[in-house]
């Protein structure tokens, strides 16, 4: 659409980022230990939980938009170096580096485990309660397909190819009071269109600012919009 920017793409305007691409309670999700060697998991290990580390969900919502994942392999597809390297952070908790593999634009691990625990977080997120675990998810689904006009004002929203999907994250987009979002349908694209009205647009930039890579990078920017406090 004219006049609409991905984050990433206003962000490389302005030279500070590189181009991206857009491409139970919840059951724990399973740490490995870097020991391992070549299993898939491992039932003697500790556990983290999508519920109650922010940037396990951040990552869960970054999954959830840019997810890549086949047989017993996981892991996230994306141009944005940065995404890339947060993701592989994130599964170095867990795995060797030589566990990690990688191409051009993917990187992913071969665990069953792990991918089983993915596919039942992203069936349970509506089961997400603690908002600042809401605001992480949120951060990792905008900085994945998220987009916003160029003014920082007009035309928030994330982008779902499951009309559920869109319907569960409009719930729970209330759970931290933003409340002014509506559902679109494109129906020749087959996509559906999470709108975050631009009275609660300041707000919910606000609240996915201490998760998101993105907006992170954009408040250097000296910019009047870019100041996302109260008022």
């Amino acid at each position: 659409m004219a006049g609409l920017y991905k984050l990433t793409a206003l962000s490389r305007a302005i030279g500070t980022e590189k181009p991206a691409h857009n491409g139970g309670a919840l059951l724990p999700l399973l740490c490995y230990n870097k020991g391992m060697g070549n299993t898939v998991g491992s039932t003697s290990t500790d556990f983290c939980n999508f519920l109650s580390k922010t940037e396990d969900a951040y990552i869960l919502g970054l999954w959830c938009a840019d997810s890549y994942w086949w047989s017993s392999s996981v892991g996230l597809s994306n141009t944005d170096v940065d995404l890339i390297e947060r993701f592989r952070k994130f599964l170095k908790r867990f795995f060797p580096e030589s566990r990690i593999k990688s191409t051009q634009y993917h990187l992913f691990v071969n665990s069953r485990p792990l991918l089983r625990e993915f596919v039942a977080g992203k069936k349970n997120v509506g089961k997400l309660k603690q908002p600042q675990i809401i605001r992480a998810y949120f951060a990792g689904r905008f900085d994945g397909d998220g987009s916003i006009d160029k003014n920082l004002r007009n035309d928030c929203r994330i982008v779902y190819s499951d009309r559920e999907e869109t319907k569960t994250d409009k719930i729970l987009l209330r759970r931290i009071d933003i409340n002014n979002v509506k559902i679109y349908h494109y129906k020749t694209a087959n996509t559906f269109c999470l709108y975050v009205s631009r009275y609660d647009v300041k707000k919910f930039l606000r609240n996915i600012l201490p998760y998101s890579s993105k907006l992170q990078k954009l408040v250097l920017v000296p910019r009047r919009d870019l100041d996302f406090r109260e008022g």
